[in-house]
């Protein structure tokens, strides 16, 4: 082998080894440093010995290692390894602490994300003991008022529109699926006597306004009749917003603009109310959020601020109030606090909830 090449090689190796010190260095590496590390020095050993012994030809070196005699590079090279294997495994205990570290880390991030959204450890949200209704007027208007209802959708009574926060392909969950869909669903649908549904009244009506259409677009707003809801919670009508959007394989994420959202929703009642209909009252959940997924806290300061400019910019809007709901403790605190702050505001007032009628 020639000097030139014998070079290249040694450079190359050693090229190699800072690499995956490299590695072993970045945060992708944490955990597994002792294992990027073995060969590294594998790598540094062969550099080392081919460098001696290119350089210096002549040179002898011999000792034993594991019980093997061992002459001319491959002493050096073994020696380089054993001395090297010695040291690194003194920072195999750094990697496993290292690697329960990033466990507790990413545990703690979960159950961080659970907590802000008022989740349990398992994942799944879980209403307050008692709902609560709260209403705010707007300065300087005192047609218009922007409030919050905590608690369970099935137990909101007398809001005569209903949003349901959709896909983009307007399907809704199946109702066993712990969304507002599927509650918006189910209590929309009628029952048999074994409580089984045997109309699917809303999702049906959905779907024929779909047609062969296979997806709207994110914000737009479908509006249907509320089936049951009518009978049994006073809802006057359906708005489907496509508030998420689906990508194969990979799940739902939130719209991006929901100030837009709120002002095609809001457009669509008004709408109806200009053709004769008296829909004063909207049920606005935290688009986008369901399962955690979203920053409730960012969700619902973006829902309250374009509902105040919708009025501002609409004052003769025929609808009187609009309702953020909170599914859970962490939302109705995070939404009492963005209430209270909203310069267009004036302060929360605490309602009486309406009954629930006898029959």
């Amino acid at each position: 082998m020639s000097a030139l090449l014998q070079l290249v090689a040694t450079g190359s190796l050693i090229a190699s080894g800072v690499a995956l010190q490299l590695l072993a260095a970045a945060p992708q590496g944490q955990g597994m440093r002792y294992a990027l590390q073995l060969p590294a020095v594998l790598l540094y050993s062969l550099a080392s010995t081919l460098f001696l012994y290119s350089t210096f030809p002549d040179s002898v070196s011999e000792g034993r290692a594991m019980g093997f005699r061992l002459g001319g590079a491959a002493g050096v090279a073994a020696f380089v390894m054993v001395a090297s294997y010695a040291w690194l495994a003194r920072t195999s205990p750094h990697d496993e602490t290292e690697r329960a570290l990033k466990a507790a880390m990413k545990e703690n991030g979960r159950l961080r994300k659970c907590l802000a959204n008022g989740l349990s450890e398992n994942g799944i949200a879980s209403p307050p003991a008692q709902s609560a209704r709260y209403e705010a007027s707007l300065k300087g208007d005192r047609r218009h008022q922007i409030g919050l209802i905590s608690g369970d959708l099935a137990n909101v009574l007398g809001v005569d529109v209903w949003v349901n926060p959709e896909n983009t392909r307007m399907e809704m969950s199946r109702v066993t699926e712990p969304t507002i869909s599927a509650t918006i669903r189910y209590h929309g649908g009628t029952h048999g006597v074994d409580g089984s549904m045997v109309n699917d009244r809303i999702a049906t009506e959905l779907a024929d306004r779909m047609g062969d259409c296979g997806h709207v677009a994110a914000g737009q707003v479908l509006i249907t009749g509320p089936g049951e809801l009518r009978r049994s919670h006073g809802v006057r009508r359906i708005a489907h917003v496509a508030a998420v959007e689906g990508e194969p394989t990979s799940g739902f994420r939130q719209v991006i603009d929901l100030e837009g959202c709120v002002r095609n929703l809001l457009s669509e009642v008004d709408r109806l109310n200009g053709a004769g209909e008296e829909l004063r009252s909207v049920l606005l959940p935290l688009l986008g959020t369901g399962g955690g997924n979203s920053d409730s806290d960012r969700t619902a300061q973006k829902l309250a601020s374009a509902t105040a400019s919708y009025f501002q910019n609409r004052p003769y809007s025929r609808i009187r109030t609009v309702y953020l709901l909170a599914y859970t403790d962490a939302q109705a605190e995070v939404c009492r606090s963005i209430l209270t702050d909203l310069p267009a505001l004036n302060g929360l007032v605490k309602r009486r909830l309406p009954a629930m009628d006898s029959d």
